[in-house]
C-alpha cells in the first residue's frame, strides 16, 4: 500500500457519504461506484467497503441522509409559522424547493431497491414526513381542516407536490409558473370541517 493512498481516513464513513452525494447530485445515481469514490477521498478501493459491503448499501444509506435532511426541512417549515395556514404553503415551498433542487437525490430516495438497509431507508421516510402529518393533524384539532384522515390528506398532498417538482425537473413545466401553481394546489386542500 503507497504512502498517497492509505486505509486510513478521519471519518472515512462520511467521507464517502459526503462524496457519494456529490455524485448522486451531480451526475444521478446510476453513476456511483464505490471504486471511483475511493478514489476521489484518496483511499484504497476496498477502504470504503468496511462501511458500504455494496453499492446497494451506499445508495440505501445516502437515501437514509437525503430524507434525514428533507424532514429537517420540513421541521423547520412547520416550527417557521404558528398560522396553520401559512404553514401549509411555508410546508409545500420547502418540500418543492429541496424536490428541485435535489432531483437526484430525491429519485434515489423514492426509487431505491430496498436492499438489506430497505428498512432504515423506510423509517427515515416516516420520520422526514412526519412534521407534514403532525401539521395536519395539528389543522384538525384547530379546526382548520375537514374531519379526514391526516395521513390520507398528507398523502394526497405530498404526491401533488412531487408531482408539481416532477413537471419543473423534467422541464413540462417552467420554474418560472411554480409560484402561482404552488398557490392553487395550496388552495385545493380542505380548509374548514
Amino acid at each position: 500500500m503507497s504512502p498517497d493512498r492509505p486505509y486510513h481516513h478521519g471519518n472515512l464513513r462520511q467521507a464517502v457519504l459526503d462524496e457519494a452525494a456529490t455524485v448522486v447530485r451531480d451526475r444521478g445515481a446510476s453513476e456511483l461506484s464505490l471504486r471511483e469514490l475511493a478514489a476521489t477521498i484518496g483511499v484504497t478501493h476496498a477502504a470504503p467497503r468496511r462501511y458500504f459491503p455494496g453499492r446497494q448499501d451506499l445508495l440505501d444509506a445516502v437515501a437514509v441522509e437525503g430524507f434525514a435532511r428533507l424532514g429537517a426541512r420540513l421541521r423547520e417549515a412547520v416550527e417557521a409559522s404558528p398560522d396553520y395556514r401559512k404553514q401549509i404553503r411555508s410546508v409545500a415551498r420547502a418540500y418543492l424547493e429541496f424536490t428541485i433542487s435535489e432531483a437526484n437525490l430525491v429519485e434515489l430516495m423514492f426509487a431505491h431497491k430496498r436492499g438489506a438497509g430497505g428498512r432504515a431507508v423506510g423509517e427515515s421516510a416516516v420520520a422526514a414526513f412526519t412534521p407534514m402529518l403532525q401539521m395536519f393533524r395539528r389543522g384538525q384539532a384547530e379546526g382548520m381542516l375537514a374531519h379526514d384522515d391526516p395521513e390520507r390528506i398528507g398523502l394526497i398532498f405530498l404526491a401533488t407536490l412531487q408531482g408539481l417538482a416532477g413537471l419543473v425537473n423534467c422541464g413540462v413545466v417552467p420554474a418560472g409558473r411554480l409560484d402561482a401553481l404552488l398557490d392553487d394546489a395550496v388552495a385545493r386542500f380542505p380548509h374548514g370541517p
